[in-house]
């Protein structure tokens, strides 16, 4: 019965649902049938899953414009570094429209957002709080 939860929650996510909408489902899902001690297990296995699928031999840096990769060059280098990226890591530069300028490096399921667009959004947080 696990492995079934685990497998639609895959194919939903796949199919491009936001993971807290698809989350919400699983859990409403999995309390209507009364098997809520199952969301634990099915969380650890979808990550298992999505661990083993993950491409291990690289990193992605999404950033603004294509010429600000250039410019930020020295706190993107230094950024994946802190991240532990190799030299023998591949990178792959992405550009991202929704960023304002900055960058977001992501690596083994960590992210470093520099972007000035979550400094606007914390600026705004930190106003409104």
């Amino acid at each position: 019965m696990k492995q079934q939860y685990v497998q639609a929650f895959l194919a939903i996510i796949a199919d491009g649902t936001p993971v807290d909408t698809a989350l919400t489902g699983l859990r409403a899902a999995l309390e209507q049938k009364h098997h809520s001690k199952l969301l634990a297990p099915v969380l650890l296995e979808v990550v298992r899953i999505l661990e083993a699928k993950k491409d291990a031999s690289g990193a992605v840096v999404a950033v603004a414009r294509a010429t600000d990769a250039k410019a930020l060059s020295s706190k993107i280098e230094a950024t994946l570094a802190d991240m532990g990226v190799s030299k023998d890591t591949q990178v792959k530069q992405v550009v991202d429209e929704t960023l304002i300028g900055g960058f977001v490096a992501t690596f083994d399921f960590k992210e470093h957002d520099q972007s000035h667009k979550k400094a606007l959004t914390n600026l705004y947080h930190s106003i409104t709080n």
